[in-house]
């Protein structure tokens, strides 16, 4: 199946999820469309019958209908009708698209390759992961904030003053860096970690250092600033201003750098580490270098079986 139908398939998914919301908008409701269906959940043929219908089940001695109720009612059978109208439109469409992208003649394609796993199952567990990853990353960033806070209140305002200051000078910067400016950062990290080695933004200048040595594919310079966080920052979660949980998403880095480079009783070592953060998702790329959400559970467990083979 050639990539051009990738459009499709999400064009498919899209009319799917249109025709489930369709359908429970036929769900009953007090008041609403199930007045319209009689006891056995069939639909009445027509106004009509469903006004006769009313009228038989009368009690004796009721009183006449108001006009108003039987005009709401012809409203609801006017709405029904415009609804299931556009149902068969949208199950019609489905059709088209189905027959169009070739999907009725070739299951195959959303079956994904002979051993694999199916496509359409992966592109469902991938949005369930994204959504658990923003979910986890909403907190995190609460907890970033909580821990600004706490930097305030401890230090007060003119030393949280520097603090800021000396975690701006500290940022990595994207593109080419001169010499100067490579010192004044370092500068500014040493100074936050020599004056203020307890403090939340000390752990993040920290970190991201190490998250920016490892996006440059520079594992030497990953690993020393990782090392240096776990071995002098008092907090066991840390997470940038990007909303990076650093400590795990370095873990994965480095482990798979040592199984890559042979260094399996060090992969072994961090992987023991990393599954103490099972629970998390992290975002890291994949084979084409798209970043992607993943349970650290999983990236574990594939971490593991690498070694074994």
């Amino acid at each position: 199946m050639k990539a051009p139908q990738l459009p499709m398939i999400l064009s498919l998914l899209a009319l799917i999820l249109s025709f489930s919301a369709i359908t429970l908008q036929f769900l009953p409701q007090d008041g609403g469309v199930s007045n319209a269906i009689e006891p056995s959940g069939a639909p009445m043929a027509d106004r009509s019958s469903g006004v006769a219908s009313l009228a038989q089940s009368k009690p004796p001695g009721a009183a006449e209908s108001d006009p108003t109720a039987l005009s709401a009612s012809d409203r609801l059978l006017e709405e029904q009708s415009r609804r299931i109208a556009g149902l068969e439109r949208q199950v019609a469409q489905l059709g088209q698209v189905i027959r169009a992208s070739g999907l009725d003649v070739a299951p195959s394609f959303a079956n994904g390759p002979p051993g694999g796993e199916p496509w359409l199952a992966s592109m469902g567990e991938q949005y369930a992961n994204r959504a658990r990853f923003d979910e986890s990353r909403k907190k995190m960033a609460e907890r970033a904030s909580a821990m600004r806070q706490r930097d305030l209140e401890t230090y007060g305002a003119d030393s949280y003053q520097r603090i800021s200051e000396l975690s701006e000078k500290a940022r990595p910067r994207r593109g080419n860096e001169s010499q100067s400016e490579r010192s004044a950062r370092e500068s500014a990290l040493n100074s936050l970690m020599t004056d203020y080695p307890e403090s939340w933004a000390t752990s993040v200048a920290v970190a991201e250092q190490a998250l920016d040595a490892a996006m440059n594919r520079n594992s030497q310079g990953a690993e020393m600033y990782y090392q240096s966080l776990i071995g002098t920052s008092p907090y066991p979660e840390v997470v940038t201003e990007q909303g990076i949980d650093a400590i795990p998403t370095l873990q994965t880095y480095l482990a798979r750098q040592y199984v890559q480079e042979g260094r399996y009783e060090e992969a072994s070592a961090i992987i023991d580490a990393l599954s103490v953060h099972a629970d998390s998702v992290i975002v890291e790329p994949n084979d084409m270098g798209e970043p992607t959400t993943k349970p650290v559970r999983d990236i574990v467990t594939d971490l593991r079986a690498s070694i074994a083979r």
